[in-house]
């Protein structure tokens, strides 16, 4: 369950739009094997993060969801191109040979840069956020 504070948060956004196509977000989760009862997925589920403006990052969320698949596209590359584990999503632009990524088993958050990228396979860049809620508590602070 999404935490009042965070619910707040993004309701404040100025082009906050509750109710996505549930059916869609559903489907792309599941092409992207991510549970529908984590903290990203409540997310996804709830809004529309790619609309969410942030002050604390000039990072972009990416759409889950048809028309653009953006997500799916990102984490196919990250792992087609960049060669990082499967466990990992990317839901970023990766402009600049870097963006936020997620842990789908463990559900934190790391800022990748693809300088990082051996240190980061081998486990030795530990995750910025411990949660996706932390994460985008942090992306949509005032």
């Amino acid at each position: 369950m999404i935490p009042p504070q965070l619910i707040a948060l993004i309701e404040a956004q100025p082009r906050f739009r509750p109710g996505p196509d549930t059916a869609e977000v559903t489907r792309a989760l599941a092409t992207l094997g991510i549970a529908l009862d984590s903290e990203f997925a409540q997310i996804y589920l709830a809004c529309h993060p790619a609309d969410f403006e942030s002050r604390a990052s000039y990072e972009v969320l990416m759409d889950i969801a048809e028309p653009s698949e953006e997500i799916l596209v990102g984490t196919e590359f990250i792992h087609d191109v960049w060669e990082l584990p499967q466990n990992f999503i990317a839901f970023t632009s990766l402009q600049g040979e870097g963006g936020y990524l997620l842990d789908k088993d463990s559900g934190g958050v790391w800022d990748f840069d693809l300088g990082d990228r051996e240190a980061f396979i081998a486990g030795r860049i530990p995750a910025r956020w411990a949660s996706f809620f932390e994460f985008i508590t942090w992306y949509l602070q005032p």
